[in-house]
């Protein structure tokens, strides 16, 4: 179960749906919706918006979730 107690903490849960992510959730959003549909799949995440999805990871505290 996630610190969030929305979820278990699963890879889709921290990229898309926790609470205490929602700042940098919407960062990461803000910027797949440009040229994107929200939600993006992890294997676009990972290679069209690898630099923003880098910047996301970089951001989250692990320890938080």
């Amino acid at each position: 179960m996630c610190s969030c107690e929305e979820g278990d903490q699963t890879v889709d849960h921290i990229i898309y749906d926790c609470k205490l992510l929602e700042q940098e959730i919407s960062r990461l959003k803000a910027v797949v919706i440009l040229t994107d549909k929200w939600p993006v799949s992890r294997d676009k995440l990972s290679t069209k918006f690898y630099r923003n999805f880098k910047e996301f990871m970089d951001n989250i505290k692990l320890d938080k979730v």
